[in-house]
C-alpha cells in the first residue's frame, strides 16, 4: 500500500497546477474576468559585482515576499507583444519579459531585459565599490516556453536565462525560471476561468518518466525484502517446533 501509495503521490505532483500566491502570480488587467495575459513562476536572479576590496562576488536575488514590489502587463503596441514587468528591491530593479506571437500563431519568450539599481537602500548588494552606484541595464534575446496561441506552458524544471551582456563591474550572469505556467495570450473576449490544455517542457517529461521506473524498482526492492524477512521468520519458527517435539 505505502508504494502504491509513493506512484500516486508522483503522478499527482507531476502532473497538478502549483497553487502559489503572489508575488507568485501575475494576471493582467488586475481583478477582471476578461484578461490578455496569465502566468505564475518563482524567478532568482544572479549577479556578480565587485565590493571595495576588489572582490568579486556573486548573489541570488529571489522573487518572494520580502523583494517583490509591483507588476505591470503591456498588451496593447505592438499587438503581438505582451510585455510583464516585475519591480523588485522597492522599485529599484526591474525585469521585464517579453512574450510574442508570430504569422504562424505561436508563443514565445523572446526577450529579457530591465536594470538593477546599486544604492544605500539595497540589502543585496552589500559593500559594493564607489563607483557602482546607480542604474546597469541588462538584455537578453531568447526563444523559449514556444507553445500554440490558445494553450498555456506548464515548466517545473529550472530554465536557466543566460545571454546578457558581461560587464567587469556588475553583471548579469543569468535568470532563473521553475515551476512555471504561463499563457501569454488568452482569449480576452471571453471570461477566464483557468489555464487552457497545456504544453509540458521537454524536461518535465524525461524528469517523470525516469521518476516512475524508480519508484516502481524500489516498490519491488522492498516487497522482495518483505517475503524473505517472512520465509526467514517462519523457517525459524518451524524449527523450533521441530526441536520441541
Amino acid at each position: 500500500m505505502y508504494c502504491i501509495f509513493l506512484l500516486f503521490a508522483s503522478v499527482f505532483l507531476a502532473s497538478s497546477a502549483y497553487k502559489v500566491s503572489p508575488p507568485a502570480n501575475f494576471t493582467w488587467p488586475i481583478n477582471s474576468k476578461k484578461i490578455c495575459f496569465v502566468g505564475r513562476f518563482d524567478l532568482v536572479l544572479n549577479v556578480d559585482y565587485i565590493q571595495t576590496s576588489g572582490e568579486k562576488v556573486s548573489v541570488k536575488v529571489p522573487l518572494n515576499n520580502d523583494t517583490y514590489e509591483s507588476y505591470r502587463v503591456s498588451c496593447s503596441a505592438p499587438a503581438n507583444v505582451h510585455e510583464l514587468a516585475v519591480s523588485m528591491l522597492n522599485g529599484f530593479t526591474e525585469i521585464i519579459l517579453d512574450f510574442t506571437v508570430d504569422s504562424k500563431n505561436m508563443t514565445s519568450l523572446s526577450r529579457v531585459y530591465g536594470y538593477i539599481t546599486f544604492n544605500d537602500k539595497q540589502t543585496y548588494f552589500k559593500n559594493y565599490s564607489a563607483g557602482l552606484d546607480g542604474m546597469h541595464k541588462f538584455s537578453s534575446n531568447e526563444s523559449l516556453f514556444m507553445n500554440a496561441r490558445g494553450s498555456s506552458y506548464r515548466c517545473n524544471t529550472k530554465t536557466v536565462i543566460q545571454g546578457f551582456e558581461k560587464n567587469q563591474n556588475v553583471t548579469v550572469t543569468s535568470i532563473d525560471i521553475e515551476n512555471l505556467r504561463v499563457e501569454p495570450f488568452p482569449d480576452d473576449t471571453a471570461e477566464f476561468n483557468d489555464y487552457s490544455v497545456e504544453k509540458v517542457c521537454a524536461a518535465d517529461i524525461a524528469k517523470n518518466s525516469n521518476l516512475i521506473p524508480i519508484i516502481v524498482g524500489t516498490c519491488l526492492a522492498v516487497l522482495v525484502i518483505i517475503v524473505l524477512v517472512a520465509y526467514l521468520i517462519g523457517r525459524r519458527r518451524s524449527r523450533n517446533g521441530y526441536q520441541s517435539v
